[in-house]
């Protein structure tokens, strides 16, 4: 960490005391967690990179620090991230779960990155092994964002399909069969969502373009 963050250092120090027993890159993936939960950007990310470096074949701290850069905009170091945790086969990580999953991730750095067709194709793939959302609104952005991907590159019926599994998420094969979720948050989600998903849905029905610019896909972080 150049230059030495002084705060980052006195929470290590804090941490240190806790838990003397634990291992260094451990403790500062918990420091950047306390940053994240302060809404620390550029501490988070730092501290993050921290603990991928003592340890970079532990996929929580490349998806942690992947993380921190997808929120940082840093779009080609998160994919960077994302791949190498790839690479390590997600060590460390449940891939079953949203938030653990590094191609749900990947789809967004690149997305990000308007690299559009690589990121319909990892969430594509993320769908496939994704079972545990919580609640719908992650899915329901997850299938739209997707949508929007496709839509971009002119596959218009690859983006219908998106939209309207956004629509009527969680749908058959979102999720697994103990993936309870609240049924009024269900309902008041797609209340809430469904208008705007509707209103993607009939443009890619008329063929109509959609301009990149006005598109942000940010993922959700639990």
């Amino acid at each position: 960490m150049t230059p030495r963050d002084e705060k980052a250092y006195v929470k290590f120090a804090e941490y240190r005391a806790l838990y003397p027993s634990e291992h260094e890159d451990r403790i500062w993936a918990a420091v950047a967690e306390y940053f994240a939960m302060k809404g620390d950007g550029p501490r988070t990310l730092l501290t993050w990179e921290k603990a991928r470096t003592l340890n970079a074949e532990w996929g929580p701290h490349r998806l942690g620090f992947a993380k921190a850069l997808i929120r940082a905009h840093k779009w080609m170091e998160a994919v960077h991230e994302l791949e190498a945790c790839a690479e390590l086969d997600s060590s460390g990580l449940k891939p079953e779960c949203f938030d653990e999953n590094d191609l749900y991730f990947l789809g967004y750095a690149l997305f990000g990155a308007k690299r559009f067709k690589e990121a319909s194709e990892a969430w594509r793939a993320a769908g496939n092994s994704i079972r545990y959302w919580a609640d719908a609104q992650p899915l329901k952005h997850f299938h739209m964002h997707r949508g929007w991907a496709c839509h971009l590159e002119h596959d218009f019926l690859d983006a219908i399909d998106a939209y309207k599994r956004a629509l009527v998420a969680p749908g058959p094969g979102d999720t697994a069969e103990d993936d309870d979720m609240d049924t009024a948050d269900v309902d008041a989600c797609q209340e809430r969502m469904n208008p705007t998903i509707e209103r993607y849905f009939a443009l890619a029905q008329a063929g109509e373009l959609l301009d990149s610019d006005e598109l942000s896909a940010m993922p959700f972080c639990r």
